[in-house]
Formats: C-alpha cells, structure tokens, sequence
C-alpha cells in the first residue's frame, strides 16, 4: 500500500553564491513492509529529501502525499509527531537520562496513551538492548548500543515511516551490520516503511529499492526498480 508518494517535488534556497537547486522534479512512492536507501554525495539533496518528507518544509512545486492526503493541508507536526520516526548518525540521546528514560521521553513528546514505561522496556528488548542495561545512563553505552536506543525511540511510539539519515555513520562494520539488521526487520517483520539516507553499501545493498540522488535529482540505482 503507498505509503509516501512524492509526486514532481521542486525545492530550492538562495545562498550568497546564488540559487541553488536541491531537488529537482522527483518523484517516488514509498510503500510500508520495504527499505529504501537513498544514496549520493554531500550536497546532492538527500537531507533536503528528508526534510521535506518529514514535513519539517514544504516543496517549493510538486507535492507530498501521505496516504493520499497532501502535506500541505495537514498539521504537519501532529504528522511528524504520529507518523514519523527519526533516526540521526549522532544518536541525539540525552545523556543525563537512563535508557528508558530516553525512550519514555519519547512518548511523552508523542502524547502516547499506554504505559510508557512498559512500551520503553518492550522496544529496548525488541532492539537488543538487556533488561538490566535499562536503567544505565546513555553515555554508559557503546556506539551500536546508543543507536539501538535511539531506534527504539524512534520506533516507541509506532510511527509507519521510519527516516534514518546516515544510521550508520558513526559505527564499526559489525554494529553497522547489526543495525542495518534491525532496519530491515522493521519494514520485513513489523510492516514499517523505512527510508534511509546512506553512504554505506551494505544498507544499499539489502534494501529492497535503492534510489541515487545525483545535483537534486533522484532515480534508481543498483538495478533495482522502483516501487
């Protein structure tokens, strides 16, 4: 089922040096239950992409749906905060807070209706984090750890879209490895749509459509066709 759908989307912003074109004319549709990697080099357009399919902006032309309804006439808050899951390379933990807390955090912010504590301690366990880790303190955590915990917010409050920007980045390739596992189970196991920003070949190389943005312009790669 289409999920995000991007159809014609334009964005572009005025620097010192002059205009510049950060999307040019894409369009793709996302489905829930795949990976998605979207590769290319600084400055390509890939952060602007997410941006706006975060409903952080709006296109400049063209349009984002969502389930069929435009972007532009929801609360795209209240979208980001019910839809959207981030995930960042930097983990953006607070360090002054436990690992649950962490992802309680997280539902408070998602106005969630459940146990919080419970739903925390769930998606700790679901992303490989021990029960008695729950209550150290982020900085007590390895890298791959903390991104674990901040898949775990990210994905607490059951978001459908998951936005990763370089997840990654930051990791060993045996970490790197594990997370990209834990990405794949939530779009294959737990119907996610997952969307990942990446420079690493191995997320590219198991996901199930891979997109290249090239000077704001976004197309298939890798031989795999586009949903």
């Amino acid at each position: 089922m289409e999920t995000l759908h991007l159809k014609n989307v334009s964005y572009d912003y005025t620097t010192k040096a002059g205009k510049v074109h950060a999307l040019r004319d894409a369009t793709a549709v996302f489905e829930a239950g795949a990976v998605y990697a979207i590769v290319g080099r600084s400055g390509s357009g890939k952060s602007t992409l997410m941006s706006l399919m975060a409903g952080l902006d709006i296109p400049k032309d063209g349009d984002i749906f969502y389930h069929g309804e435009n972007l532009r006439n929801m609360d795209r808050d209240k979208f980001r905060r019910e839809h959207i899951g981030m995930i960042f390379q930097s983990y953006y933990l607070l360090p002054q807070l436990t690992a649950v807390e962490n992802v309680e955090l997280s539902l408070e912010l998602a106005k969630y209706k459940g146990n919080k504590r419970a739903r925390a301690e769930e998606m700790l366990s679901l992303v490989g984090i021990k029960r008695e880790q729950f209550k150290k303190r982020s900085t007590q955590f390895s890298g791959g750890e903390q991104q674990r915990i901040a898949i775990a917010r990210a994905i607490a409050a059951d978001p459908e879209i998951i936005l990763a920007d370089e997840p990654t980045g930051n990791l060993d390739n045996d970490n790197s490895m594990n997370i990209v596992g834990i990405l794949v189970d939530l779009a294959h196991k737990y119907d996610k749509c997952v969307i990942v920003i990446t420079h690493a070949a191995e997320i590219a190389e198991r996901a199930d459509v891979a997109l290249k943005m090239d000077d704001g312009v976004l197309k298939c790669d890798f031989g795999k066709e586009m949903v």
